[in-house]
């Protein structure tokens, strides 16, 4: 420790080395100067450290700064562990949630989805089925024949109604016809006679003839709108009644005007042909020249089927070699219930036997005829309304 040398001894200068100038002594700058010389001189009476052997200063530095390492490795570690620890922390609470929110959004989906239906159980539906449709049948068929009686009923109580209207006329025209035996009689007796007179008077009278007259007109509209043979069969009926006969001229004109439209009236479309395969869905025709003479014939006489069909197969027969078509047309003139179709049938037979009638004249057709010989069908004559 004496070998030592000494640092602070070394580095302070000797007093006769450095003499304060005196011409200084007494200035701010001379008392600043000597008071730090002074405490100078203090510090170099303090005996001096010994300096650490070089190899122990170094073994002191390298514990130092393995010291220094060990707690820097081990502040690191703790860092590093925490760290770590506040991570998984956060990834677990984010996990928690994130599970929570799909368990709260499943149970809303379950709760908000519906609840499927139990099927229900399957029933045999067959035996019901059956019994329906057979109470439906039963229900149609009733209806159609109340149907019926109704139509029967109203053209009953039709009947009723004009033979009622014709027998007021009849007793109002023998009511006013004079007697060839009855004497005359006087002023005085005439009041008297018109009180046993029946209660028909030439008002009343006038009524009738105007409704008889109306009602003949209704015929001749229904004829000409829908065909029907029926209502010119009125007309024709009206005519041949004798307590008809103050009508006549009236039953005459409305047979004239049902003749002149059906004259010059074309009612089916001009380019209707047959349905072959719905008429004849068991034959192997498939058009109307694959089609015989004897299946027009049939269709013609089938009341059931379309008007338009009855009267081409009319059409197509004006040129049939076959036996039995002037029969078959003849029988359509007569009893079809279509004007359209006895129109057609009457024009083919014309054009057949080249000769000419008039439209609808029915009893100059069947005397004619008659007269040629070949008339083998029975006459059917025109039946009244009430039979």
């Amino acid at each position: 420790m004496s070998d030592s040398p000494d640092l602070f001894a070394a580095t302070t200068p000797p007093p006769e080395a450095n003499p304060p100038a005196k011409a200084e002594e007494g200035t701010p700058k001379a008392s600043a100067r000597a008071s730090l010389l002074k405490d100078k001189a203090d510090a170099a009476e303090v005996p001096p450290k010994a300096a650490p052997p070089p190899r122990a200063a170094a073994r002191k530095a390298e514990a130092a700064k393995a010291a220094n390492a060990s707690q820097s490795r081990v502040s690191r570690g703790l860092f590093l562990g925490a760290f770590g620890l506040l991570a998984v922390m956060m990834l677990g609470t984010i996990g928690m949630g994130v599970w929570i929110y799909q368990k709260q959004t499943a149970l809303e989906l379950a709760a908000r989805a519906p609840v499927p239906a139990t099927p229900p159980p399957v029933i045999d539906t067959s035996a019901m089925e059956a019994s329906l449709e057979r109470s439906n049948a039963k229900i149609l068929e009733l209806q159609k024949q109340l149907d019926a009686q109704r139509e029967e009923r109203d053209r009953t109580q039709g009947r009723l109604q004009e033979m009622a209207d014709r027998m007021a006329l009849v007793i109002q025209q023998s009511s006013f016809m004079p007697k060839t035996d009855a004497p005359r009689q006087t002023d005085a007796s005439s009041g008297q006679m018109a009180a046993l007179m029946p209660s028909v008077s030439p008002s009343t009278s006038e009524l009738i003839l105007l409704k008889e007259r109306n009602r003949l007109s209704g015929y001749a509209d229904t004829a000409i709108a829908t065909g029907s043979r029926e209502a010119l069969q009125r007309i024709v009926d009206s005519l041949m009644d004798p307590a008809m006969k103050d009508l006549f001229h009236a039953a005459q004109a409305e047979f004239k005007r049902v003749q002149a439209y059906y004259e010059i009236s074309v009612s089916i479309d001009p380019g209707y042909t047959l349905p072959v395969q719905e008429l004849f869905k068991d034959s192997a025709a498939r058009a109307e020249a694959d089609l015989s003479p004897a299946q027009l014939q049939g269709v013609l006489r089938d009341s059931k089927q379309p008007w338009e069909a009855r009267l081409r197969c009319a059409y197509l027969l004006r040129a049939s070699t076959a036996p039995g078509t002037d029969e078959a047309l003849l029988k359509a003139i007569k009893e079809d219930p279509s004007l359209d179709v006895a129109k057609q049938a009457q024009t083919s037979f014309e054009k057949r036997v080249a000769r000419r009638f008039r439209l609808f004249d029915i009893p100059s057709i069947e005397a004619w005829w008659q007269s040629q010989g070949t008339g083998k069908a029975t006459v059917v004559p025109m039946k009244e309304p009430s039979k």
